[in-house]
């Protein structure tokens, strides 16, 4: 994973990578998190040029960063609602109000993304928009909130959906590369193979 120059773990526990696949000063930003300015800083620090931020979806512990970020973000726009409104999610948690503007700015589909080293998978469940970005070359997917190394994304929330969620792990999960390694939002990382072997909540698909 020498692509991955580093792992920031949000206060909200999100993780957010700069991984830099092309060996040269361009990286990506896999998700924008609320507190995106130590990102920023470690980008600017390592005289690196943002190739673009690639959202995984449009939760705002994943997407809040766009506020604070100048550059090109790809993600499935099936999202936008959500990465435009975040207000409306945390007041969903919390039961009241914030004081979040609503996001203004430019997205840039998924479907626009100019690359040969990136195969992106559409994996709704977790979110309609929800998607996997995969760098073979480095045989490593970001999977946001779609499959972590010990349980799987919640459908319990706005476009949420198991039965998507069901239908993503067969035809998509399943089918990804053994060896490869998953990066997901929130906690650690795991080989495909070892989640297969060891998620319970893979496990129990498998079996059915």
């Amino acid at each position: 994973m020498k692509a991955i120059l580093n792992t920031f773990t949000s206060f909200t526990t999100s993780n957010c990578y700069v991984v830099r696949p092309f060996n040269d000063d361009k990286c990506f930003i896999i998700d924008l998190p609320p507190d995106l300015d130590s990102v920023l800083e470690f980008v600017k620090e390592n005289n690196l040029s943002i190739a673009g931020a690639l959202l995984t979806h449009g939760h705002y512990d994943h997407a809040l960063g766009l506020q604070s970020f100048d550059g090109h973000a790809y993600m499935n726009l099936d999202d936008e609602f959500l990465a435009r409104n975040p207000h409306e999610q945390i007041k969903t948690l919390l039961g009241q109000n914030v004081d979040i503007n609503e996001y203004n700015g430019k997205l840039e589909s998924i479907e626009n993304l100019d690359s040969k080293h990136i195969n992106i998978h559409k994996n709704p469940g977790h979110t309609k928009g929800s998607v996997s970005y995969e760098f073979p070359n480095e045989g490593i997917i970001f999977t946001g909130d779609f499959v972590f190394k010990d349980s799987i994304g919640r459908t319990d929330l706005f476009s949420g959906s198991m039965s998507e969620m069901n239908t993503s792990l067969k035809e998509t999960f399943l089918n990804f590369d053994d060896d490869y390694e998953i990066l997901p939002g929130h906690g650690p990382s795991g080989k495909v193979r070892s989640i297969k072997d060891n998620n319970e909540f893979i496990k129990v698909l498998l079996n059915d």
